[in-house]
């Protein structure tokens, strides 16, 4: 399960629907910690390099909420989730993201972690070829199917959906994709005629593929493909930050600075700030344009873990159901969710 990789590539997963923007950060404040703040050597957050991830991460340490509680705030990439959690057991960060089912799994493997909360909402699409019908499963019987990063994130939200439509993977021939890159590269190469992909890589293999005058179409958007599945919103807690146990019980009042660190941060890329939408350009060296493209597509939203429990607890039993290892077995008790 901690072998896996996340690559840059299909980062974006980064990880328009920004009217979900918000809808929680403004409840942060009524339930803030009124612990006073202990004074830390640092602040190390790690991050996997993506920009749903890397996007809401781009002001930490700048936007005033941890001044009282350290001068010395980072940011830095983990590259597997083996180095994720050798870090988070070494001592060796203070604040982690990671996918929504990981968090879950790293507590019930006996990973003393807090759930800060949910920060990516969602930001997964199916791209087929011009003209394919749109919100159609059933277009996809006997396609090839690139599925990128097989049972990680991306394919087991493709999987579910696939099968609430009736499908399983046996109506579609399934083409292995470990990245992004590789996912547009089938695609461009005719050998996938569709591929899940996440933000920033949906945005990019449209742009890449009509340079080489291919014209591909978002034939699904798996956020709304959720929402009728379920009769819940179009979105679903896909990633989010957590805290060592040990951070959380000797700082509590950290907890509620992070999320107003984080959100700041998102509230300015949602709403279009310039210089916040420069800063994301310049760190994934892509154009302004594209970035302001992808950033309503992320579906930002530092919520508190405690008050989107059954939401988190929901999905997870739903990305589960044919297995609910990915998440340790079980869920995660009431200590799990950080106040």
């Amino acid at each position: 399960m901690f072998t896996k990789r996340l690559t840059a590539v299909i980062a974006a997963c980064a990880m328009a629907l920004t009217a979900c923007a918000g809808s929680f950060t403004s409840q942060e404040t009524k339930g803030a910690s009124s612990a006073a703040p202990v004074k830390m050597e640092q602040i190390r957050a790690i991050v996997p390099t993506t920009m749903a991830f890397g996007a809401p991460m781009t002001g930490f340490g700048t936007e005033g909420n941890l001044k009282s509680f350290s001068s010395k705030v980072s940011v830095k990439n983990w590259d597997s989730l083996e180095q994720l959690k050798s870090s988070l057991m070494k001592n060796e960060a203070e604040v982690a993201a990671t996918p929504a089912y990981v968090a879950a799994n790293l507590y019930n493997k006996g990973v003393d972690v807090r759930f800060v909360g949910p920060v990516v909402w969602g930001m997964l699409y199916v791209l087929g070829p011009s003209g394919a019908p749109t919100g159609d499963w059933k277009s996809l019987k006997g396609k090839k199917v690139a599925v990128t990063m097989p049972g990680n994130m991306p394919d087991l939200v493709f999987s579910y959906l696939l099968k609430k439509n009736g499908l399983s993977k046996s109506d579609i021939e399934v083409v292995q994709a470990q990245d992004g890159q590789q996912a547009i590269q089938l695609l461009a190469t005719g050998r996938a005629e569709y591929a899940i992909l996440p933000e920033h890589a949906a945005t990019l293999a449209e742009t890449k593929l009509a340079q080489q005058g291919k014209t591909v179409t978002r034939a699904l958007n798996l956020q709304e493909e959720w929402a009728k599945a379920t009769g819940k919103k179009a979105r679903f807690p896909m990633a989010g930050l957590v805290v060592p146990g040990k951070v959380a019980d000797a700082n509590p009042a950290l907890i509620p600075a992070v999320r107003k660190e984080v959100a700041a941060t998102i509230a300015k890329a949602n709403a279009g700030d310039e210089q916040t939408l420069q800063k994301i350009a310049d760190h994934y060296k892509l154009p302004v344009g594209v970035v302001k493209q992808v950033i309503p597509r992320l579906q930002l939203d530092m919520a508190p873990a405690a008050q989107t429990r059954s939401e988190y607890e929901d999905f997870l039993k739903r990305i589960g159901e044919g297995n609910p290892a990915i998440y340790g077995g079980k869920l995660p008790n009431a200590k799990f969710y950080a106040k």
